[in-house]
């Protein structure tokens, strides 16, 4: 473990150019090891919403989800759901920024400036989809 934080604090350190404590790398190794992926939802009227990555409920109460493997999903000021490649995380402003590499990660340094993986993009409503899951059995 010892020897995982050291790699994850200097690799960390030289990706991001920022002073990295133990405190945060112990932090992203834990973001790291929650389980990601495709996510499935119930809507309130029992049907199942499936995507290839988070899912995200609107101001409609309608579920939509990020068509990326691993990708990110959340809602906008104005309840809109928007999706990304990547994880997504929110500026202090309110604009949701997401990874643009597909399941890139994305954390937020010590100043509150979002940092992605690769680079940061807007996230967007056409990165989103809207499936049904299938049913098994007759």
């Amino acid at each position: 473990m010892r020897r995982l934080l050291t790699r994850l604090r200097e690799t960390s350190a030289r990706a991001l150019a920022i002073p990295i404590r133990p405190a945060a790398v112990v932090a992203v190794a834990a973001l790291a090891a929650a389980p990601a992926g495709a996510d499935c939802v119930k809507d309130i009227e029992g049907e199942v919403w499936c995507g290839a990555g988070r899912c995200a409920r609107d101001q409609d109460g309608v579920y939509w989800c990020s068509r990326f493997d691993d990708g990110g999903a959340d809602t906008n000021r104005d309840g809109v759901v928007l999706c990304g490649r990547g994880e997504c995380a929110r500026t202090w402003r309110g604009n949701l920024y997401c990874s643009a590499v597909e399941g890139g990660a994305v954390l937020k340094d010590s100043r509150g400036q979002v940092r992605c993986e690769g680079r940061c993009e807007p996230a967007r409503a056409e990165h989103c989809e809207r499936t049904r899951a299938d049913t098994a059995g007759p």
